[in-house]
């Protein structure tokens, strides 16, 4: 197989593009730019992840934590650029397990592949526990660990049941819920959020939003761990690319739905933070209350204003999980149809009626279900402990997939175009990309508030080291398992000599 001829297939003919990768057709591919598009908007959950992350960056750092947000946006479209370039070149489900294991090779692309369902499963877990606490408190159900966790399963379990169904129709709810709720809707009260805090009705003058209560920890430490918003939710824009074999014209549609869904992502996400800021009207009160956003959003705009922006909240928030479950599933899939994971037969099966992989959503579902029924019992806070690994998950996929495409662009196997391409300065985008997302794993792992996170994480990774040391690295040396091309681990492609 040649990534070369792979390359330089008809556009039009995705099915021959994919058999050229050696793979045949499977899923349904039903999806075009807009749908692509509405996945990763979902898969970043723009209001969703700033209802659920909102409180613990305020309270850690206090008003300022909303400049972190700029800094994480600058390495954040850095990082698109370059996982972009990669998507135009490799459209395949599984995106970064696929992408590192024809780069380096399947060995590499194993951990990286692993990295992404930590980033996925706890990711769609973490909004549903979101949204559990929001929806129990205008249902007037008492809100603790166990109704939480009862109500985040039942959440799960209702996504799942979609997603069984088949990606047209998940597409379809999904579409409505992007555009409606988390573009539509969210603007506009964004906007009225604006004009109350800065024009209407000011509480705070502008210089309140450079206050800081860093506590404890000092500045520097407290303003780092204050970043963890913007660090979660501008994440999951590559999540199309992990659907590409949904996707018509994918070389050139997943690309432009990557880096798209990040720019509005931010631009939109720095607005809605800025306009929840600034409508604070006691900053003690608000970071004690038990949902600190609904009560920035009374205060603001009332009983009725508050109830519309919970309810888009919470439309954004389930349709994100229904997003991030549909993409760690199409990893799972990509993982098991090239045998590099426990029961590959059984979790590579797609529905013949749906054009669905069963198996692979069935167990997604079921880790995430075990993953909040631990962190619920074990964890003193299982929100941010989940929220933080798929954190470091999303990170960890980051890192290792920039610097494959560094190793591989020095060994001259991505001097053909990508349809989306870098030009001349692209390993310097890498280089970039890559410092900039290690020092966020550094972040998320490194302060002592963090501790929990990055035991979560290591477990999670020496589960990976003890399935590869003792299973997978035999198969991989037998050629019994990787991506097609390989041989005993090599990469699986050869030089790209020509542009598209």
């Amino acid at each position: 197989m040649s990534l070369t001829r792979a390359s330089q297939a008809e556009p039009h003919d995705d099915d021959s593009d994919l058999r050229s990768f050696g793979y045949e057709p499977q899923l349904d591919r039903s999806m075009g730019l807009f749908s692509s598009l509405s996945i990763s908007i979902s898969c970043m959950c723009i209001t969703a992840g700033i209802f659920t992350v909102f409180a613990y960056s305020l309270g850690s750092v206090g008003p300022a934590f909303i400049w972190t947000w700029p800094i994480v946006a600058i390495g954040q479209i850095i990082v698109a650029l370059v996982l972009a370039d990669l998507a135009g070149r490799i459209p395949l489900s599984g995106y970064a397990f696929q992408w590192t294991s024809r780069l380096v090779n399947s060995h590499y692309g194993w951990f990286t592949g692993w990295a992404g369902l930590m980033a996925f499963t706890p990711g769609f877990t973490g909004l549903n526990l979101g949204l559990s606490p929001i929806l129990l408190s205008r249902l007037g159900i008492e809100i603790n660990v166990t109704t939480i966790m009862i109500t985040t399963i039942l959440l799960v379990l209702s996504q799942l049941a979609i997603n069984m169904l088949g990606v047209r129709i998940a597409s379809r709810i999904n579409n409505i819920a992007a555009y409606t709720a988390e573009l539509g809707l969210s603007i506009v009260l964004t906007l009225i959020l604006l004009v109350v805090g800065f024009i209407t009705n000011p509480v705070q003058g502008v210089g309140f939003l450079t206050t800081s209560t860093p506590g404890d920890n000092g500045f520097l430490v407290a303003f780092l761990l204050s970043g963890l918003l913007g660090i979660w939710v501008l994440t999951g824009f590559e999540g199309a690319a992990d659907l590409a074999e949904e996707t018509q014209g994918a070389r050139r549609n997943v690309p432009k739905a990557v880096v798209t869904s990040l720019i509005l992502a931010v631009v939109i996400g720095f607005f809605m933070i800025v306009a929840l800021t600034i409508n604070i009207r006691d900053l003690g009160a608000v970071t004690s209350a038990p949902v600190p956003i609904i009560a920035v959003l009374e205060g603001a705009l009332g009983t009725t204003g508050a109830l519309i922006f919970e309810v888009v909240a919470m439309v954004a928030l389930y349709a994100g999980g229904l997003a991030n479950m549909a993409a760690a599933s199409r990893l799972i899939f990509s993982l098991s149809r090239d045998r590099m994971l426990p029961a590959s037969g059984s979790l590579a099966a797609v529905s013949r009626s749906t054009g669905s992989p069963t198996g692979a959503l069935l167990v997604a579902a079921g880790f995430a279900i075990t993953l909040v029924v631990i962190g619920s019992t074990v964890a003193t806070a299982a929100l941010p402990l989940i929220v933080g690994m798929a954190s470091v998950g999303y990170y960890a996929v980051y890192a290792l997939t920039i610097l494959a495409a560094i190793l591989a662009a020095r060994r001259g196997l991505l001097r053909a175009k990508s349809s989306f391409d870098l030009g001349p300065r692209a390993q310097l985008i890498r280089a970039v990309a890559l410092v900039w997302s290690i020092l966020v794993l550094g972040v998320l792992t490194i302060p002592t508030a963090n501790q929990q996170t990055a035991l979560a994480a290591g477990a999670f990774f020496l589960l990976a080291a003890i399935w590869y040391a003792f299973v997978l690295r035999g198969r991989l040396q037998r050629g019994a398992a990787g991506v097609p091309g390989t041989a005993a681990g090599d990469v699986a492609s050869p030089v790209l000599a020509e542009p598209i």
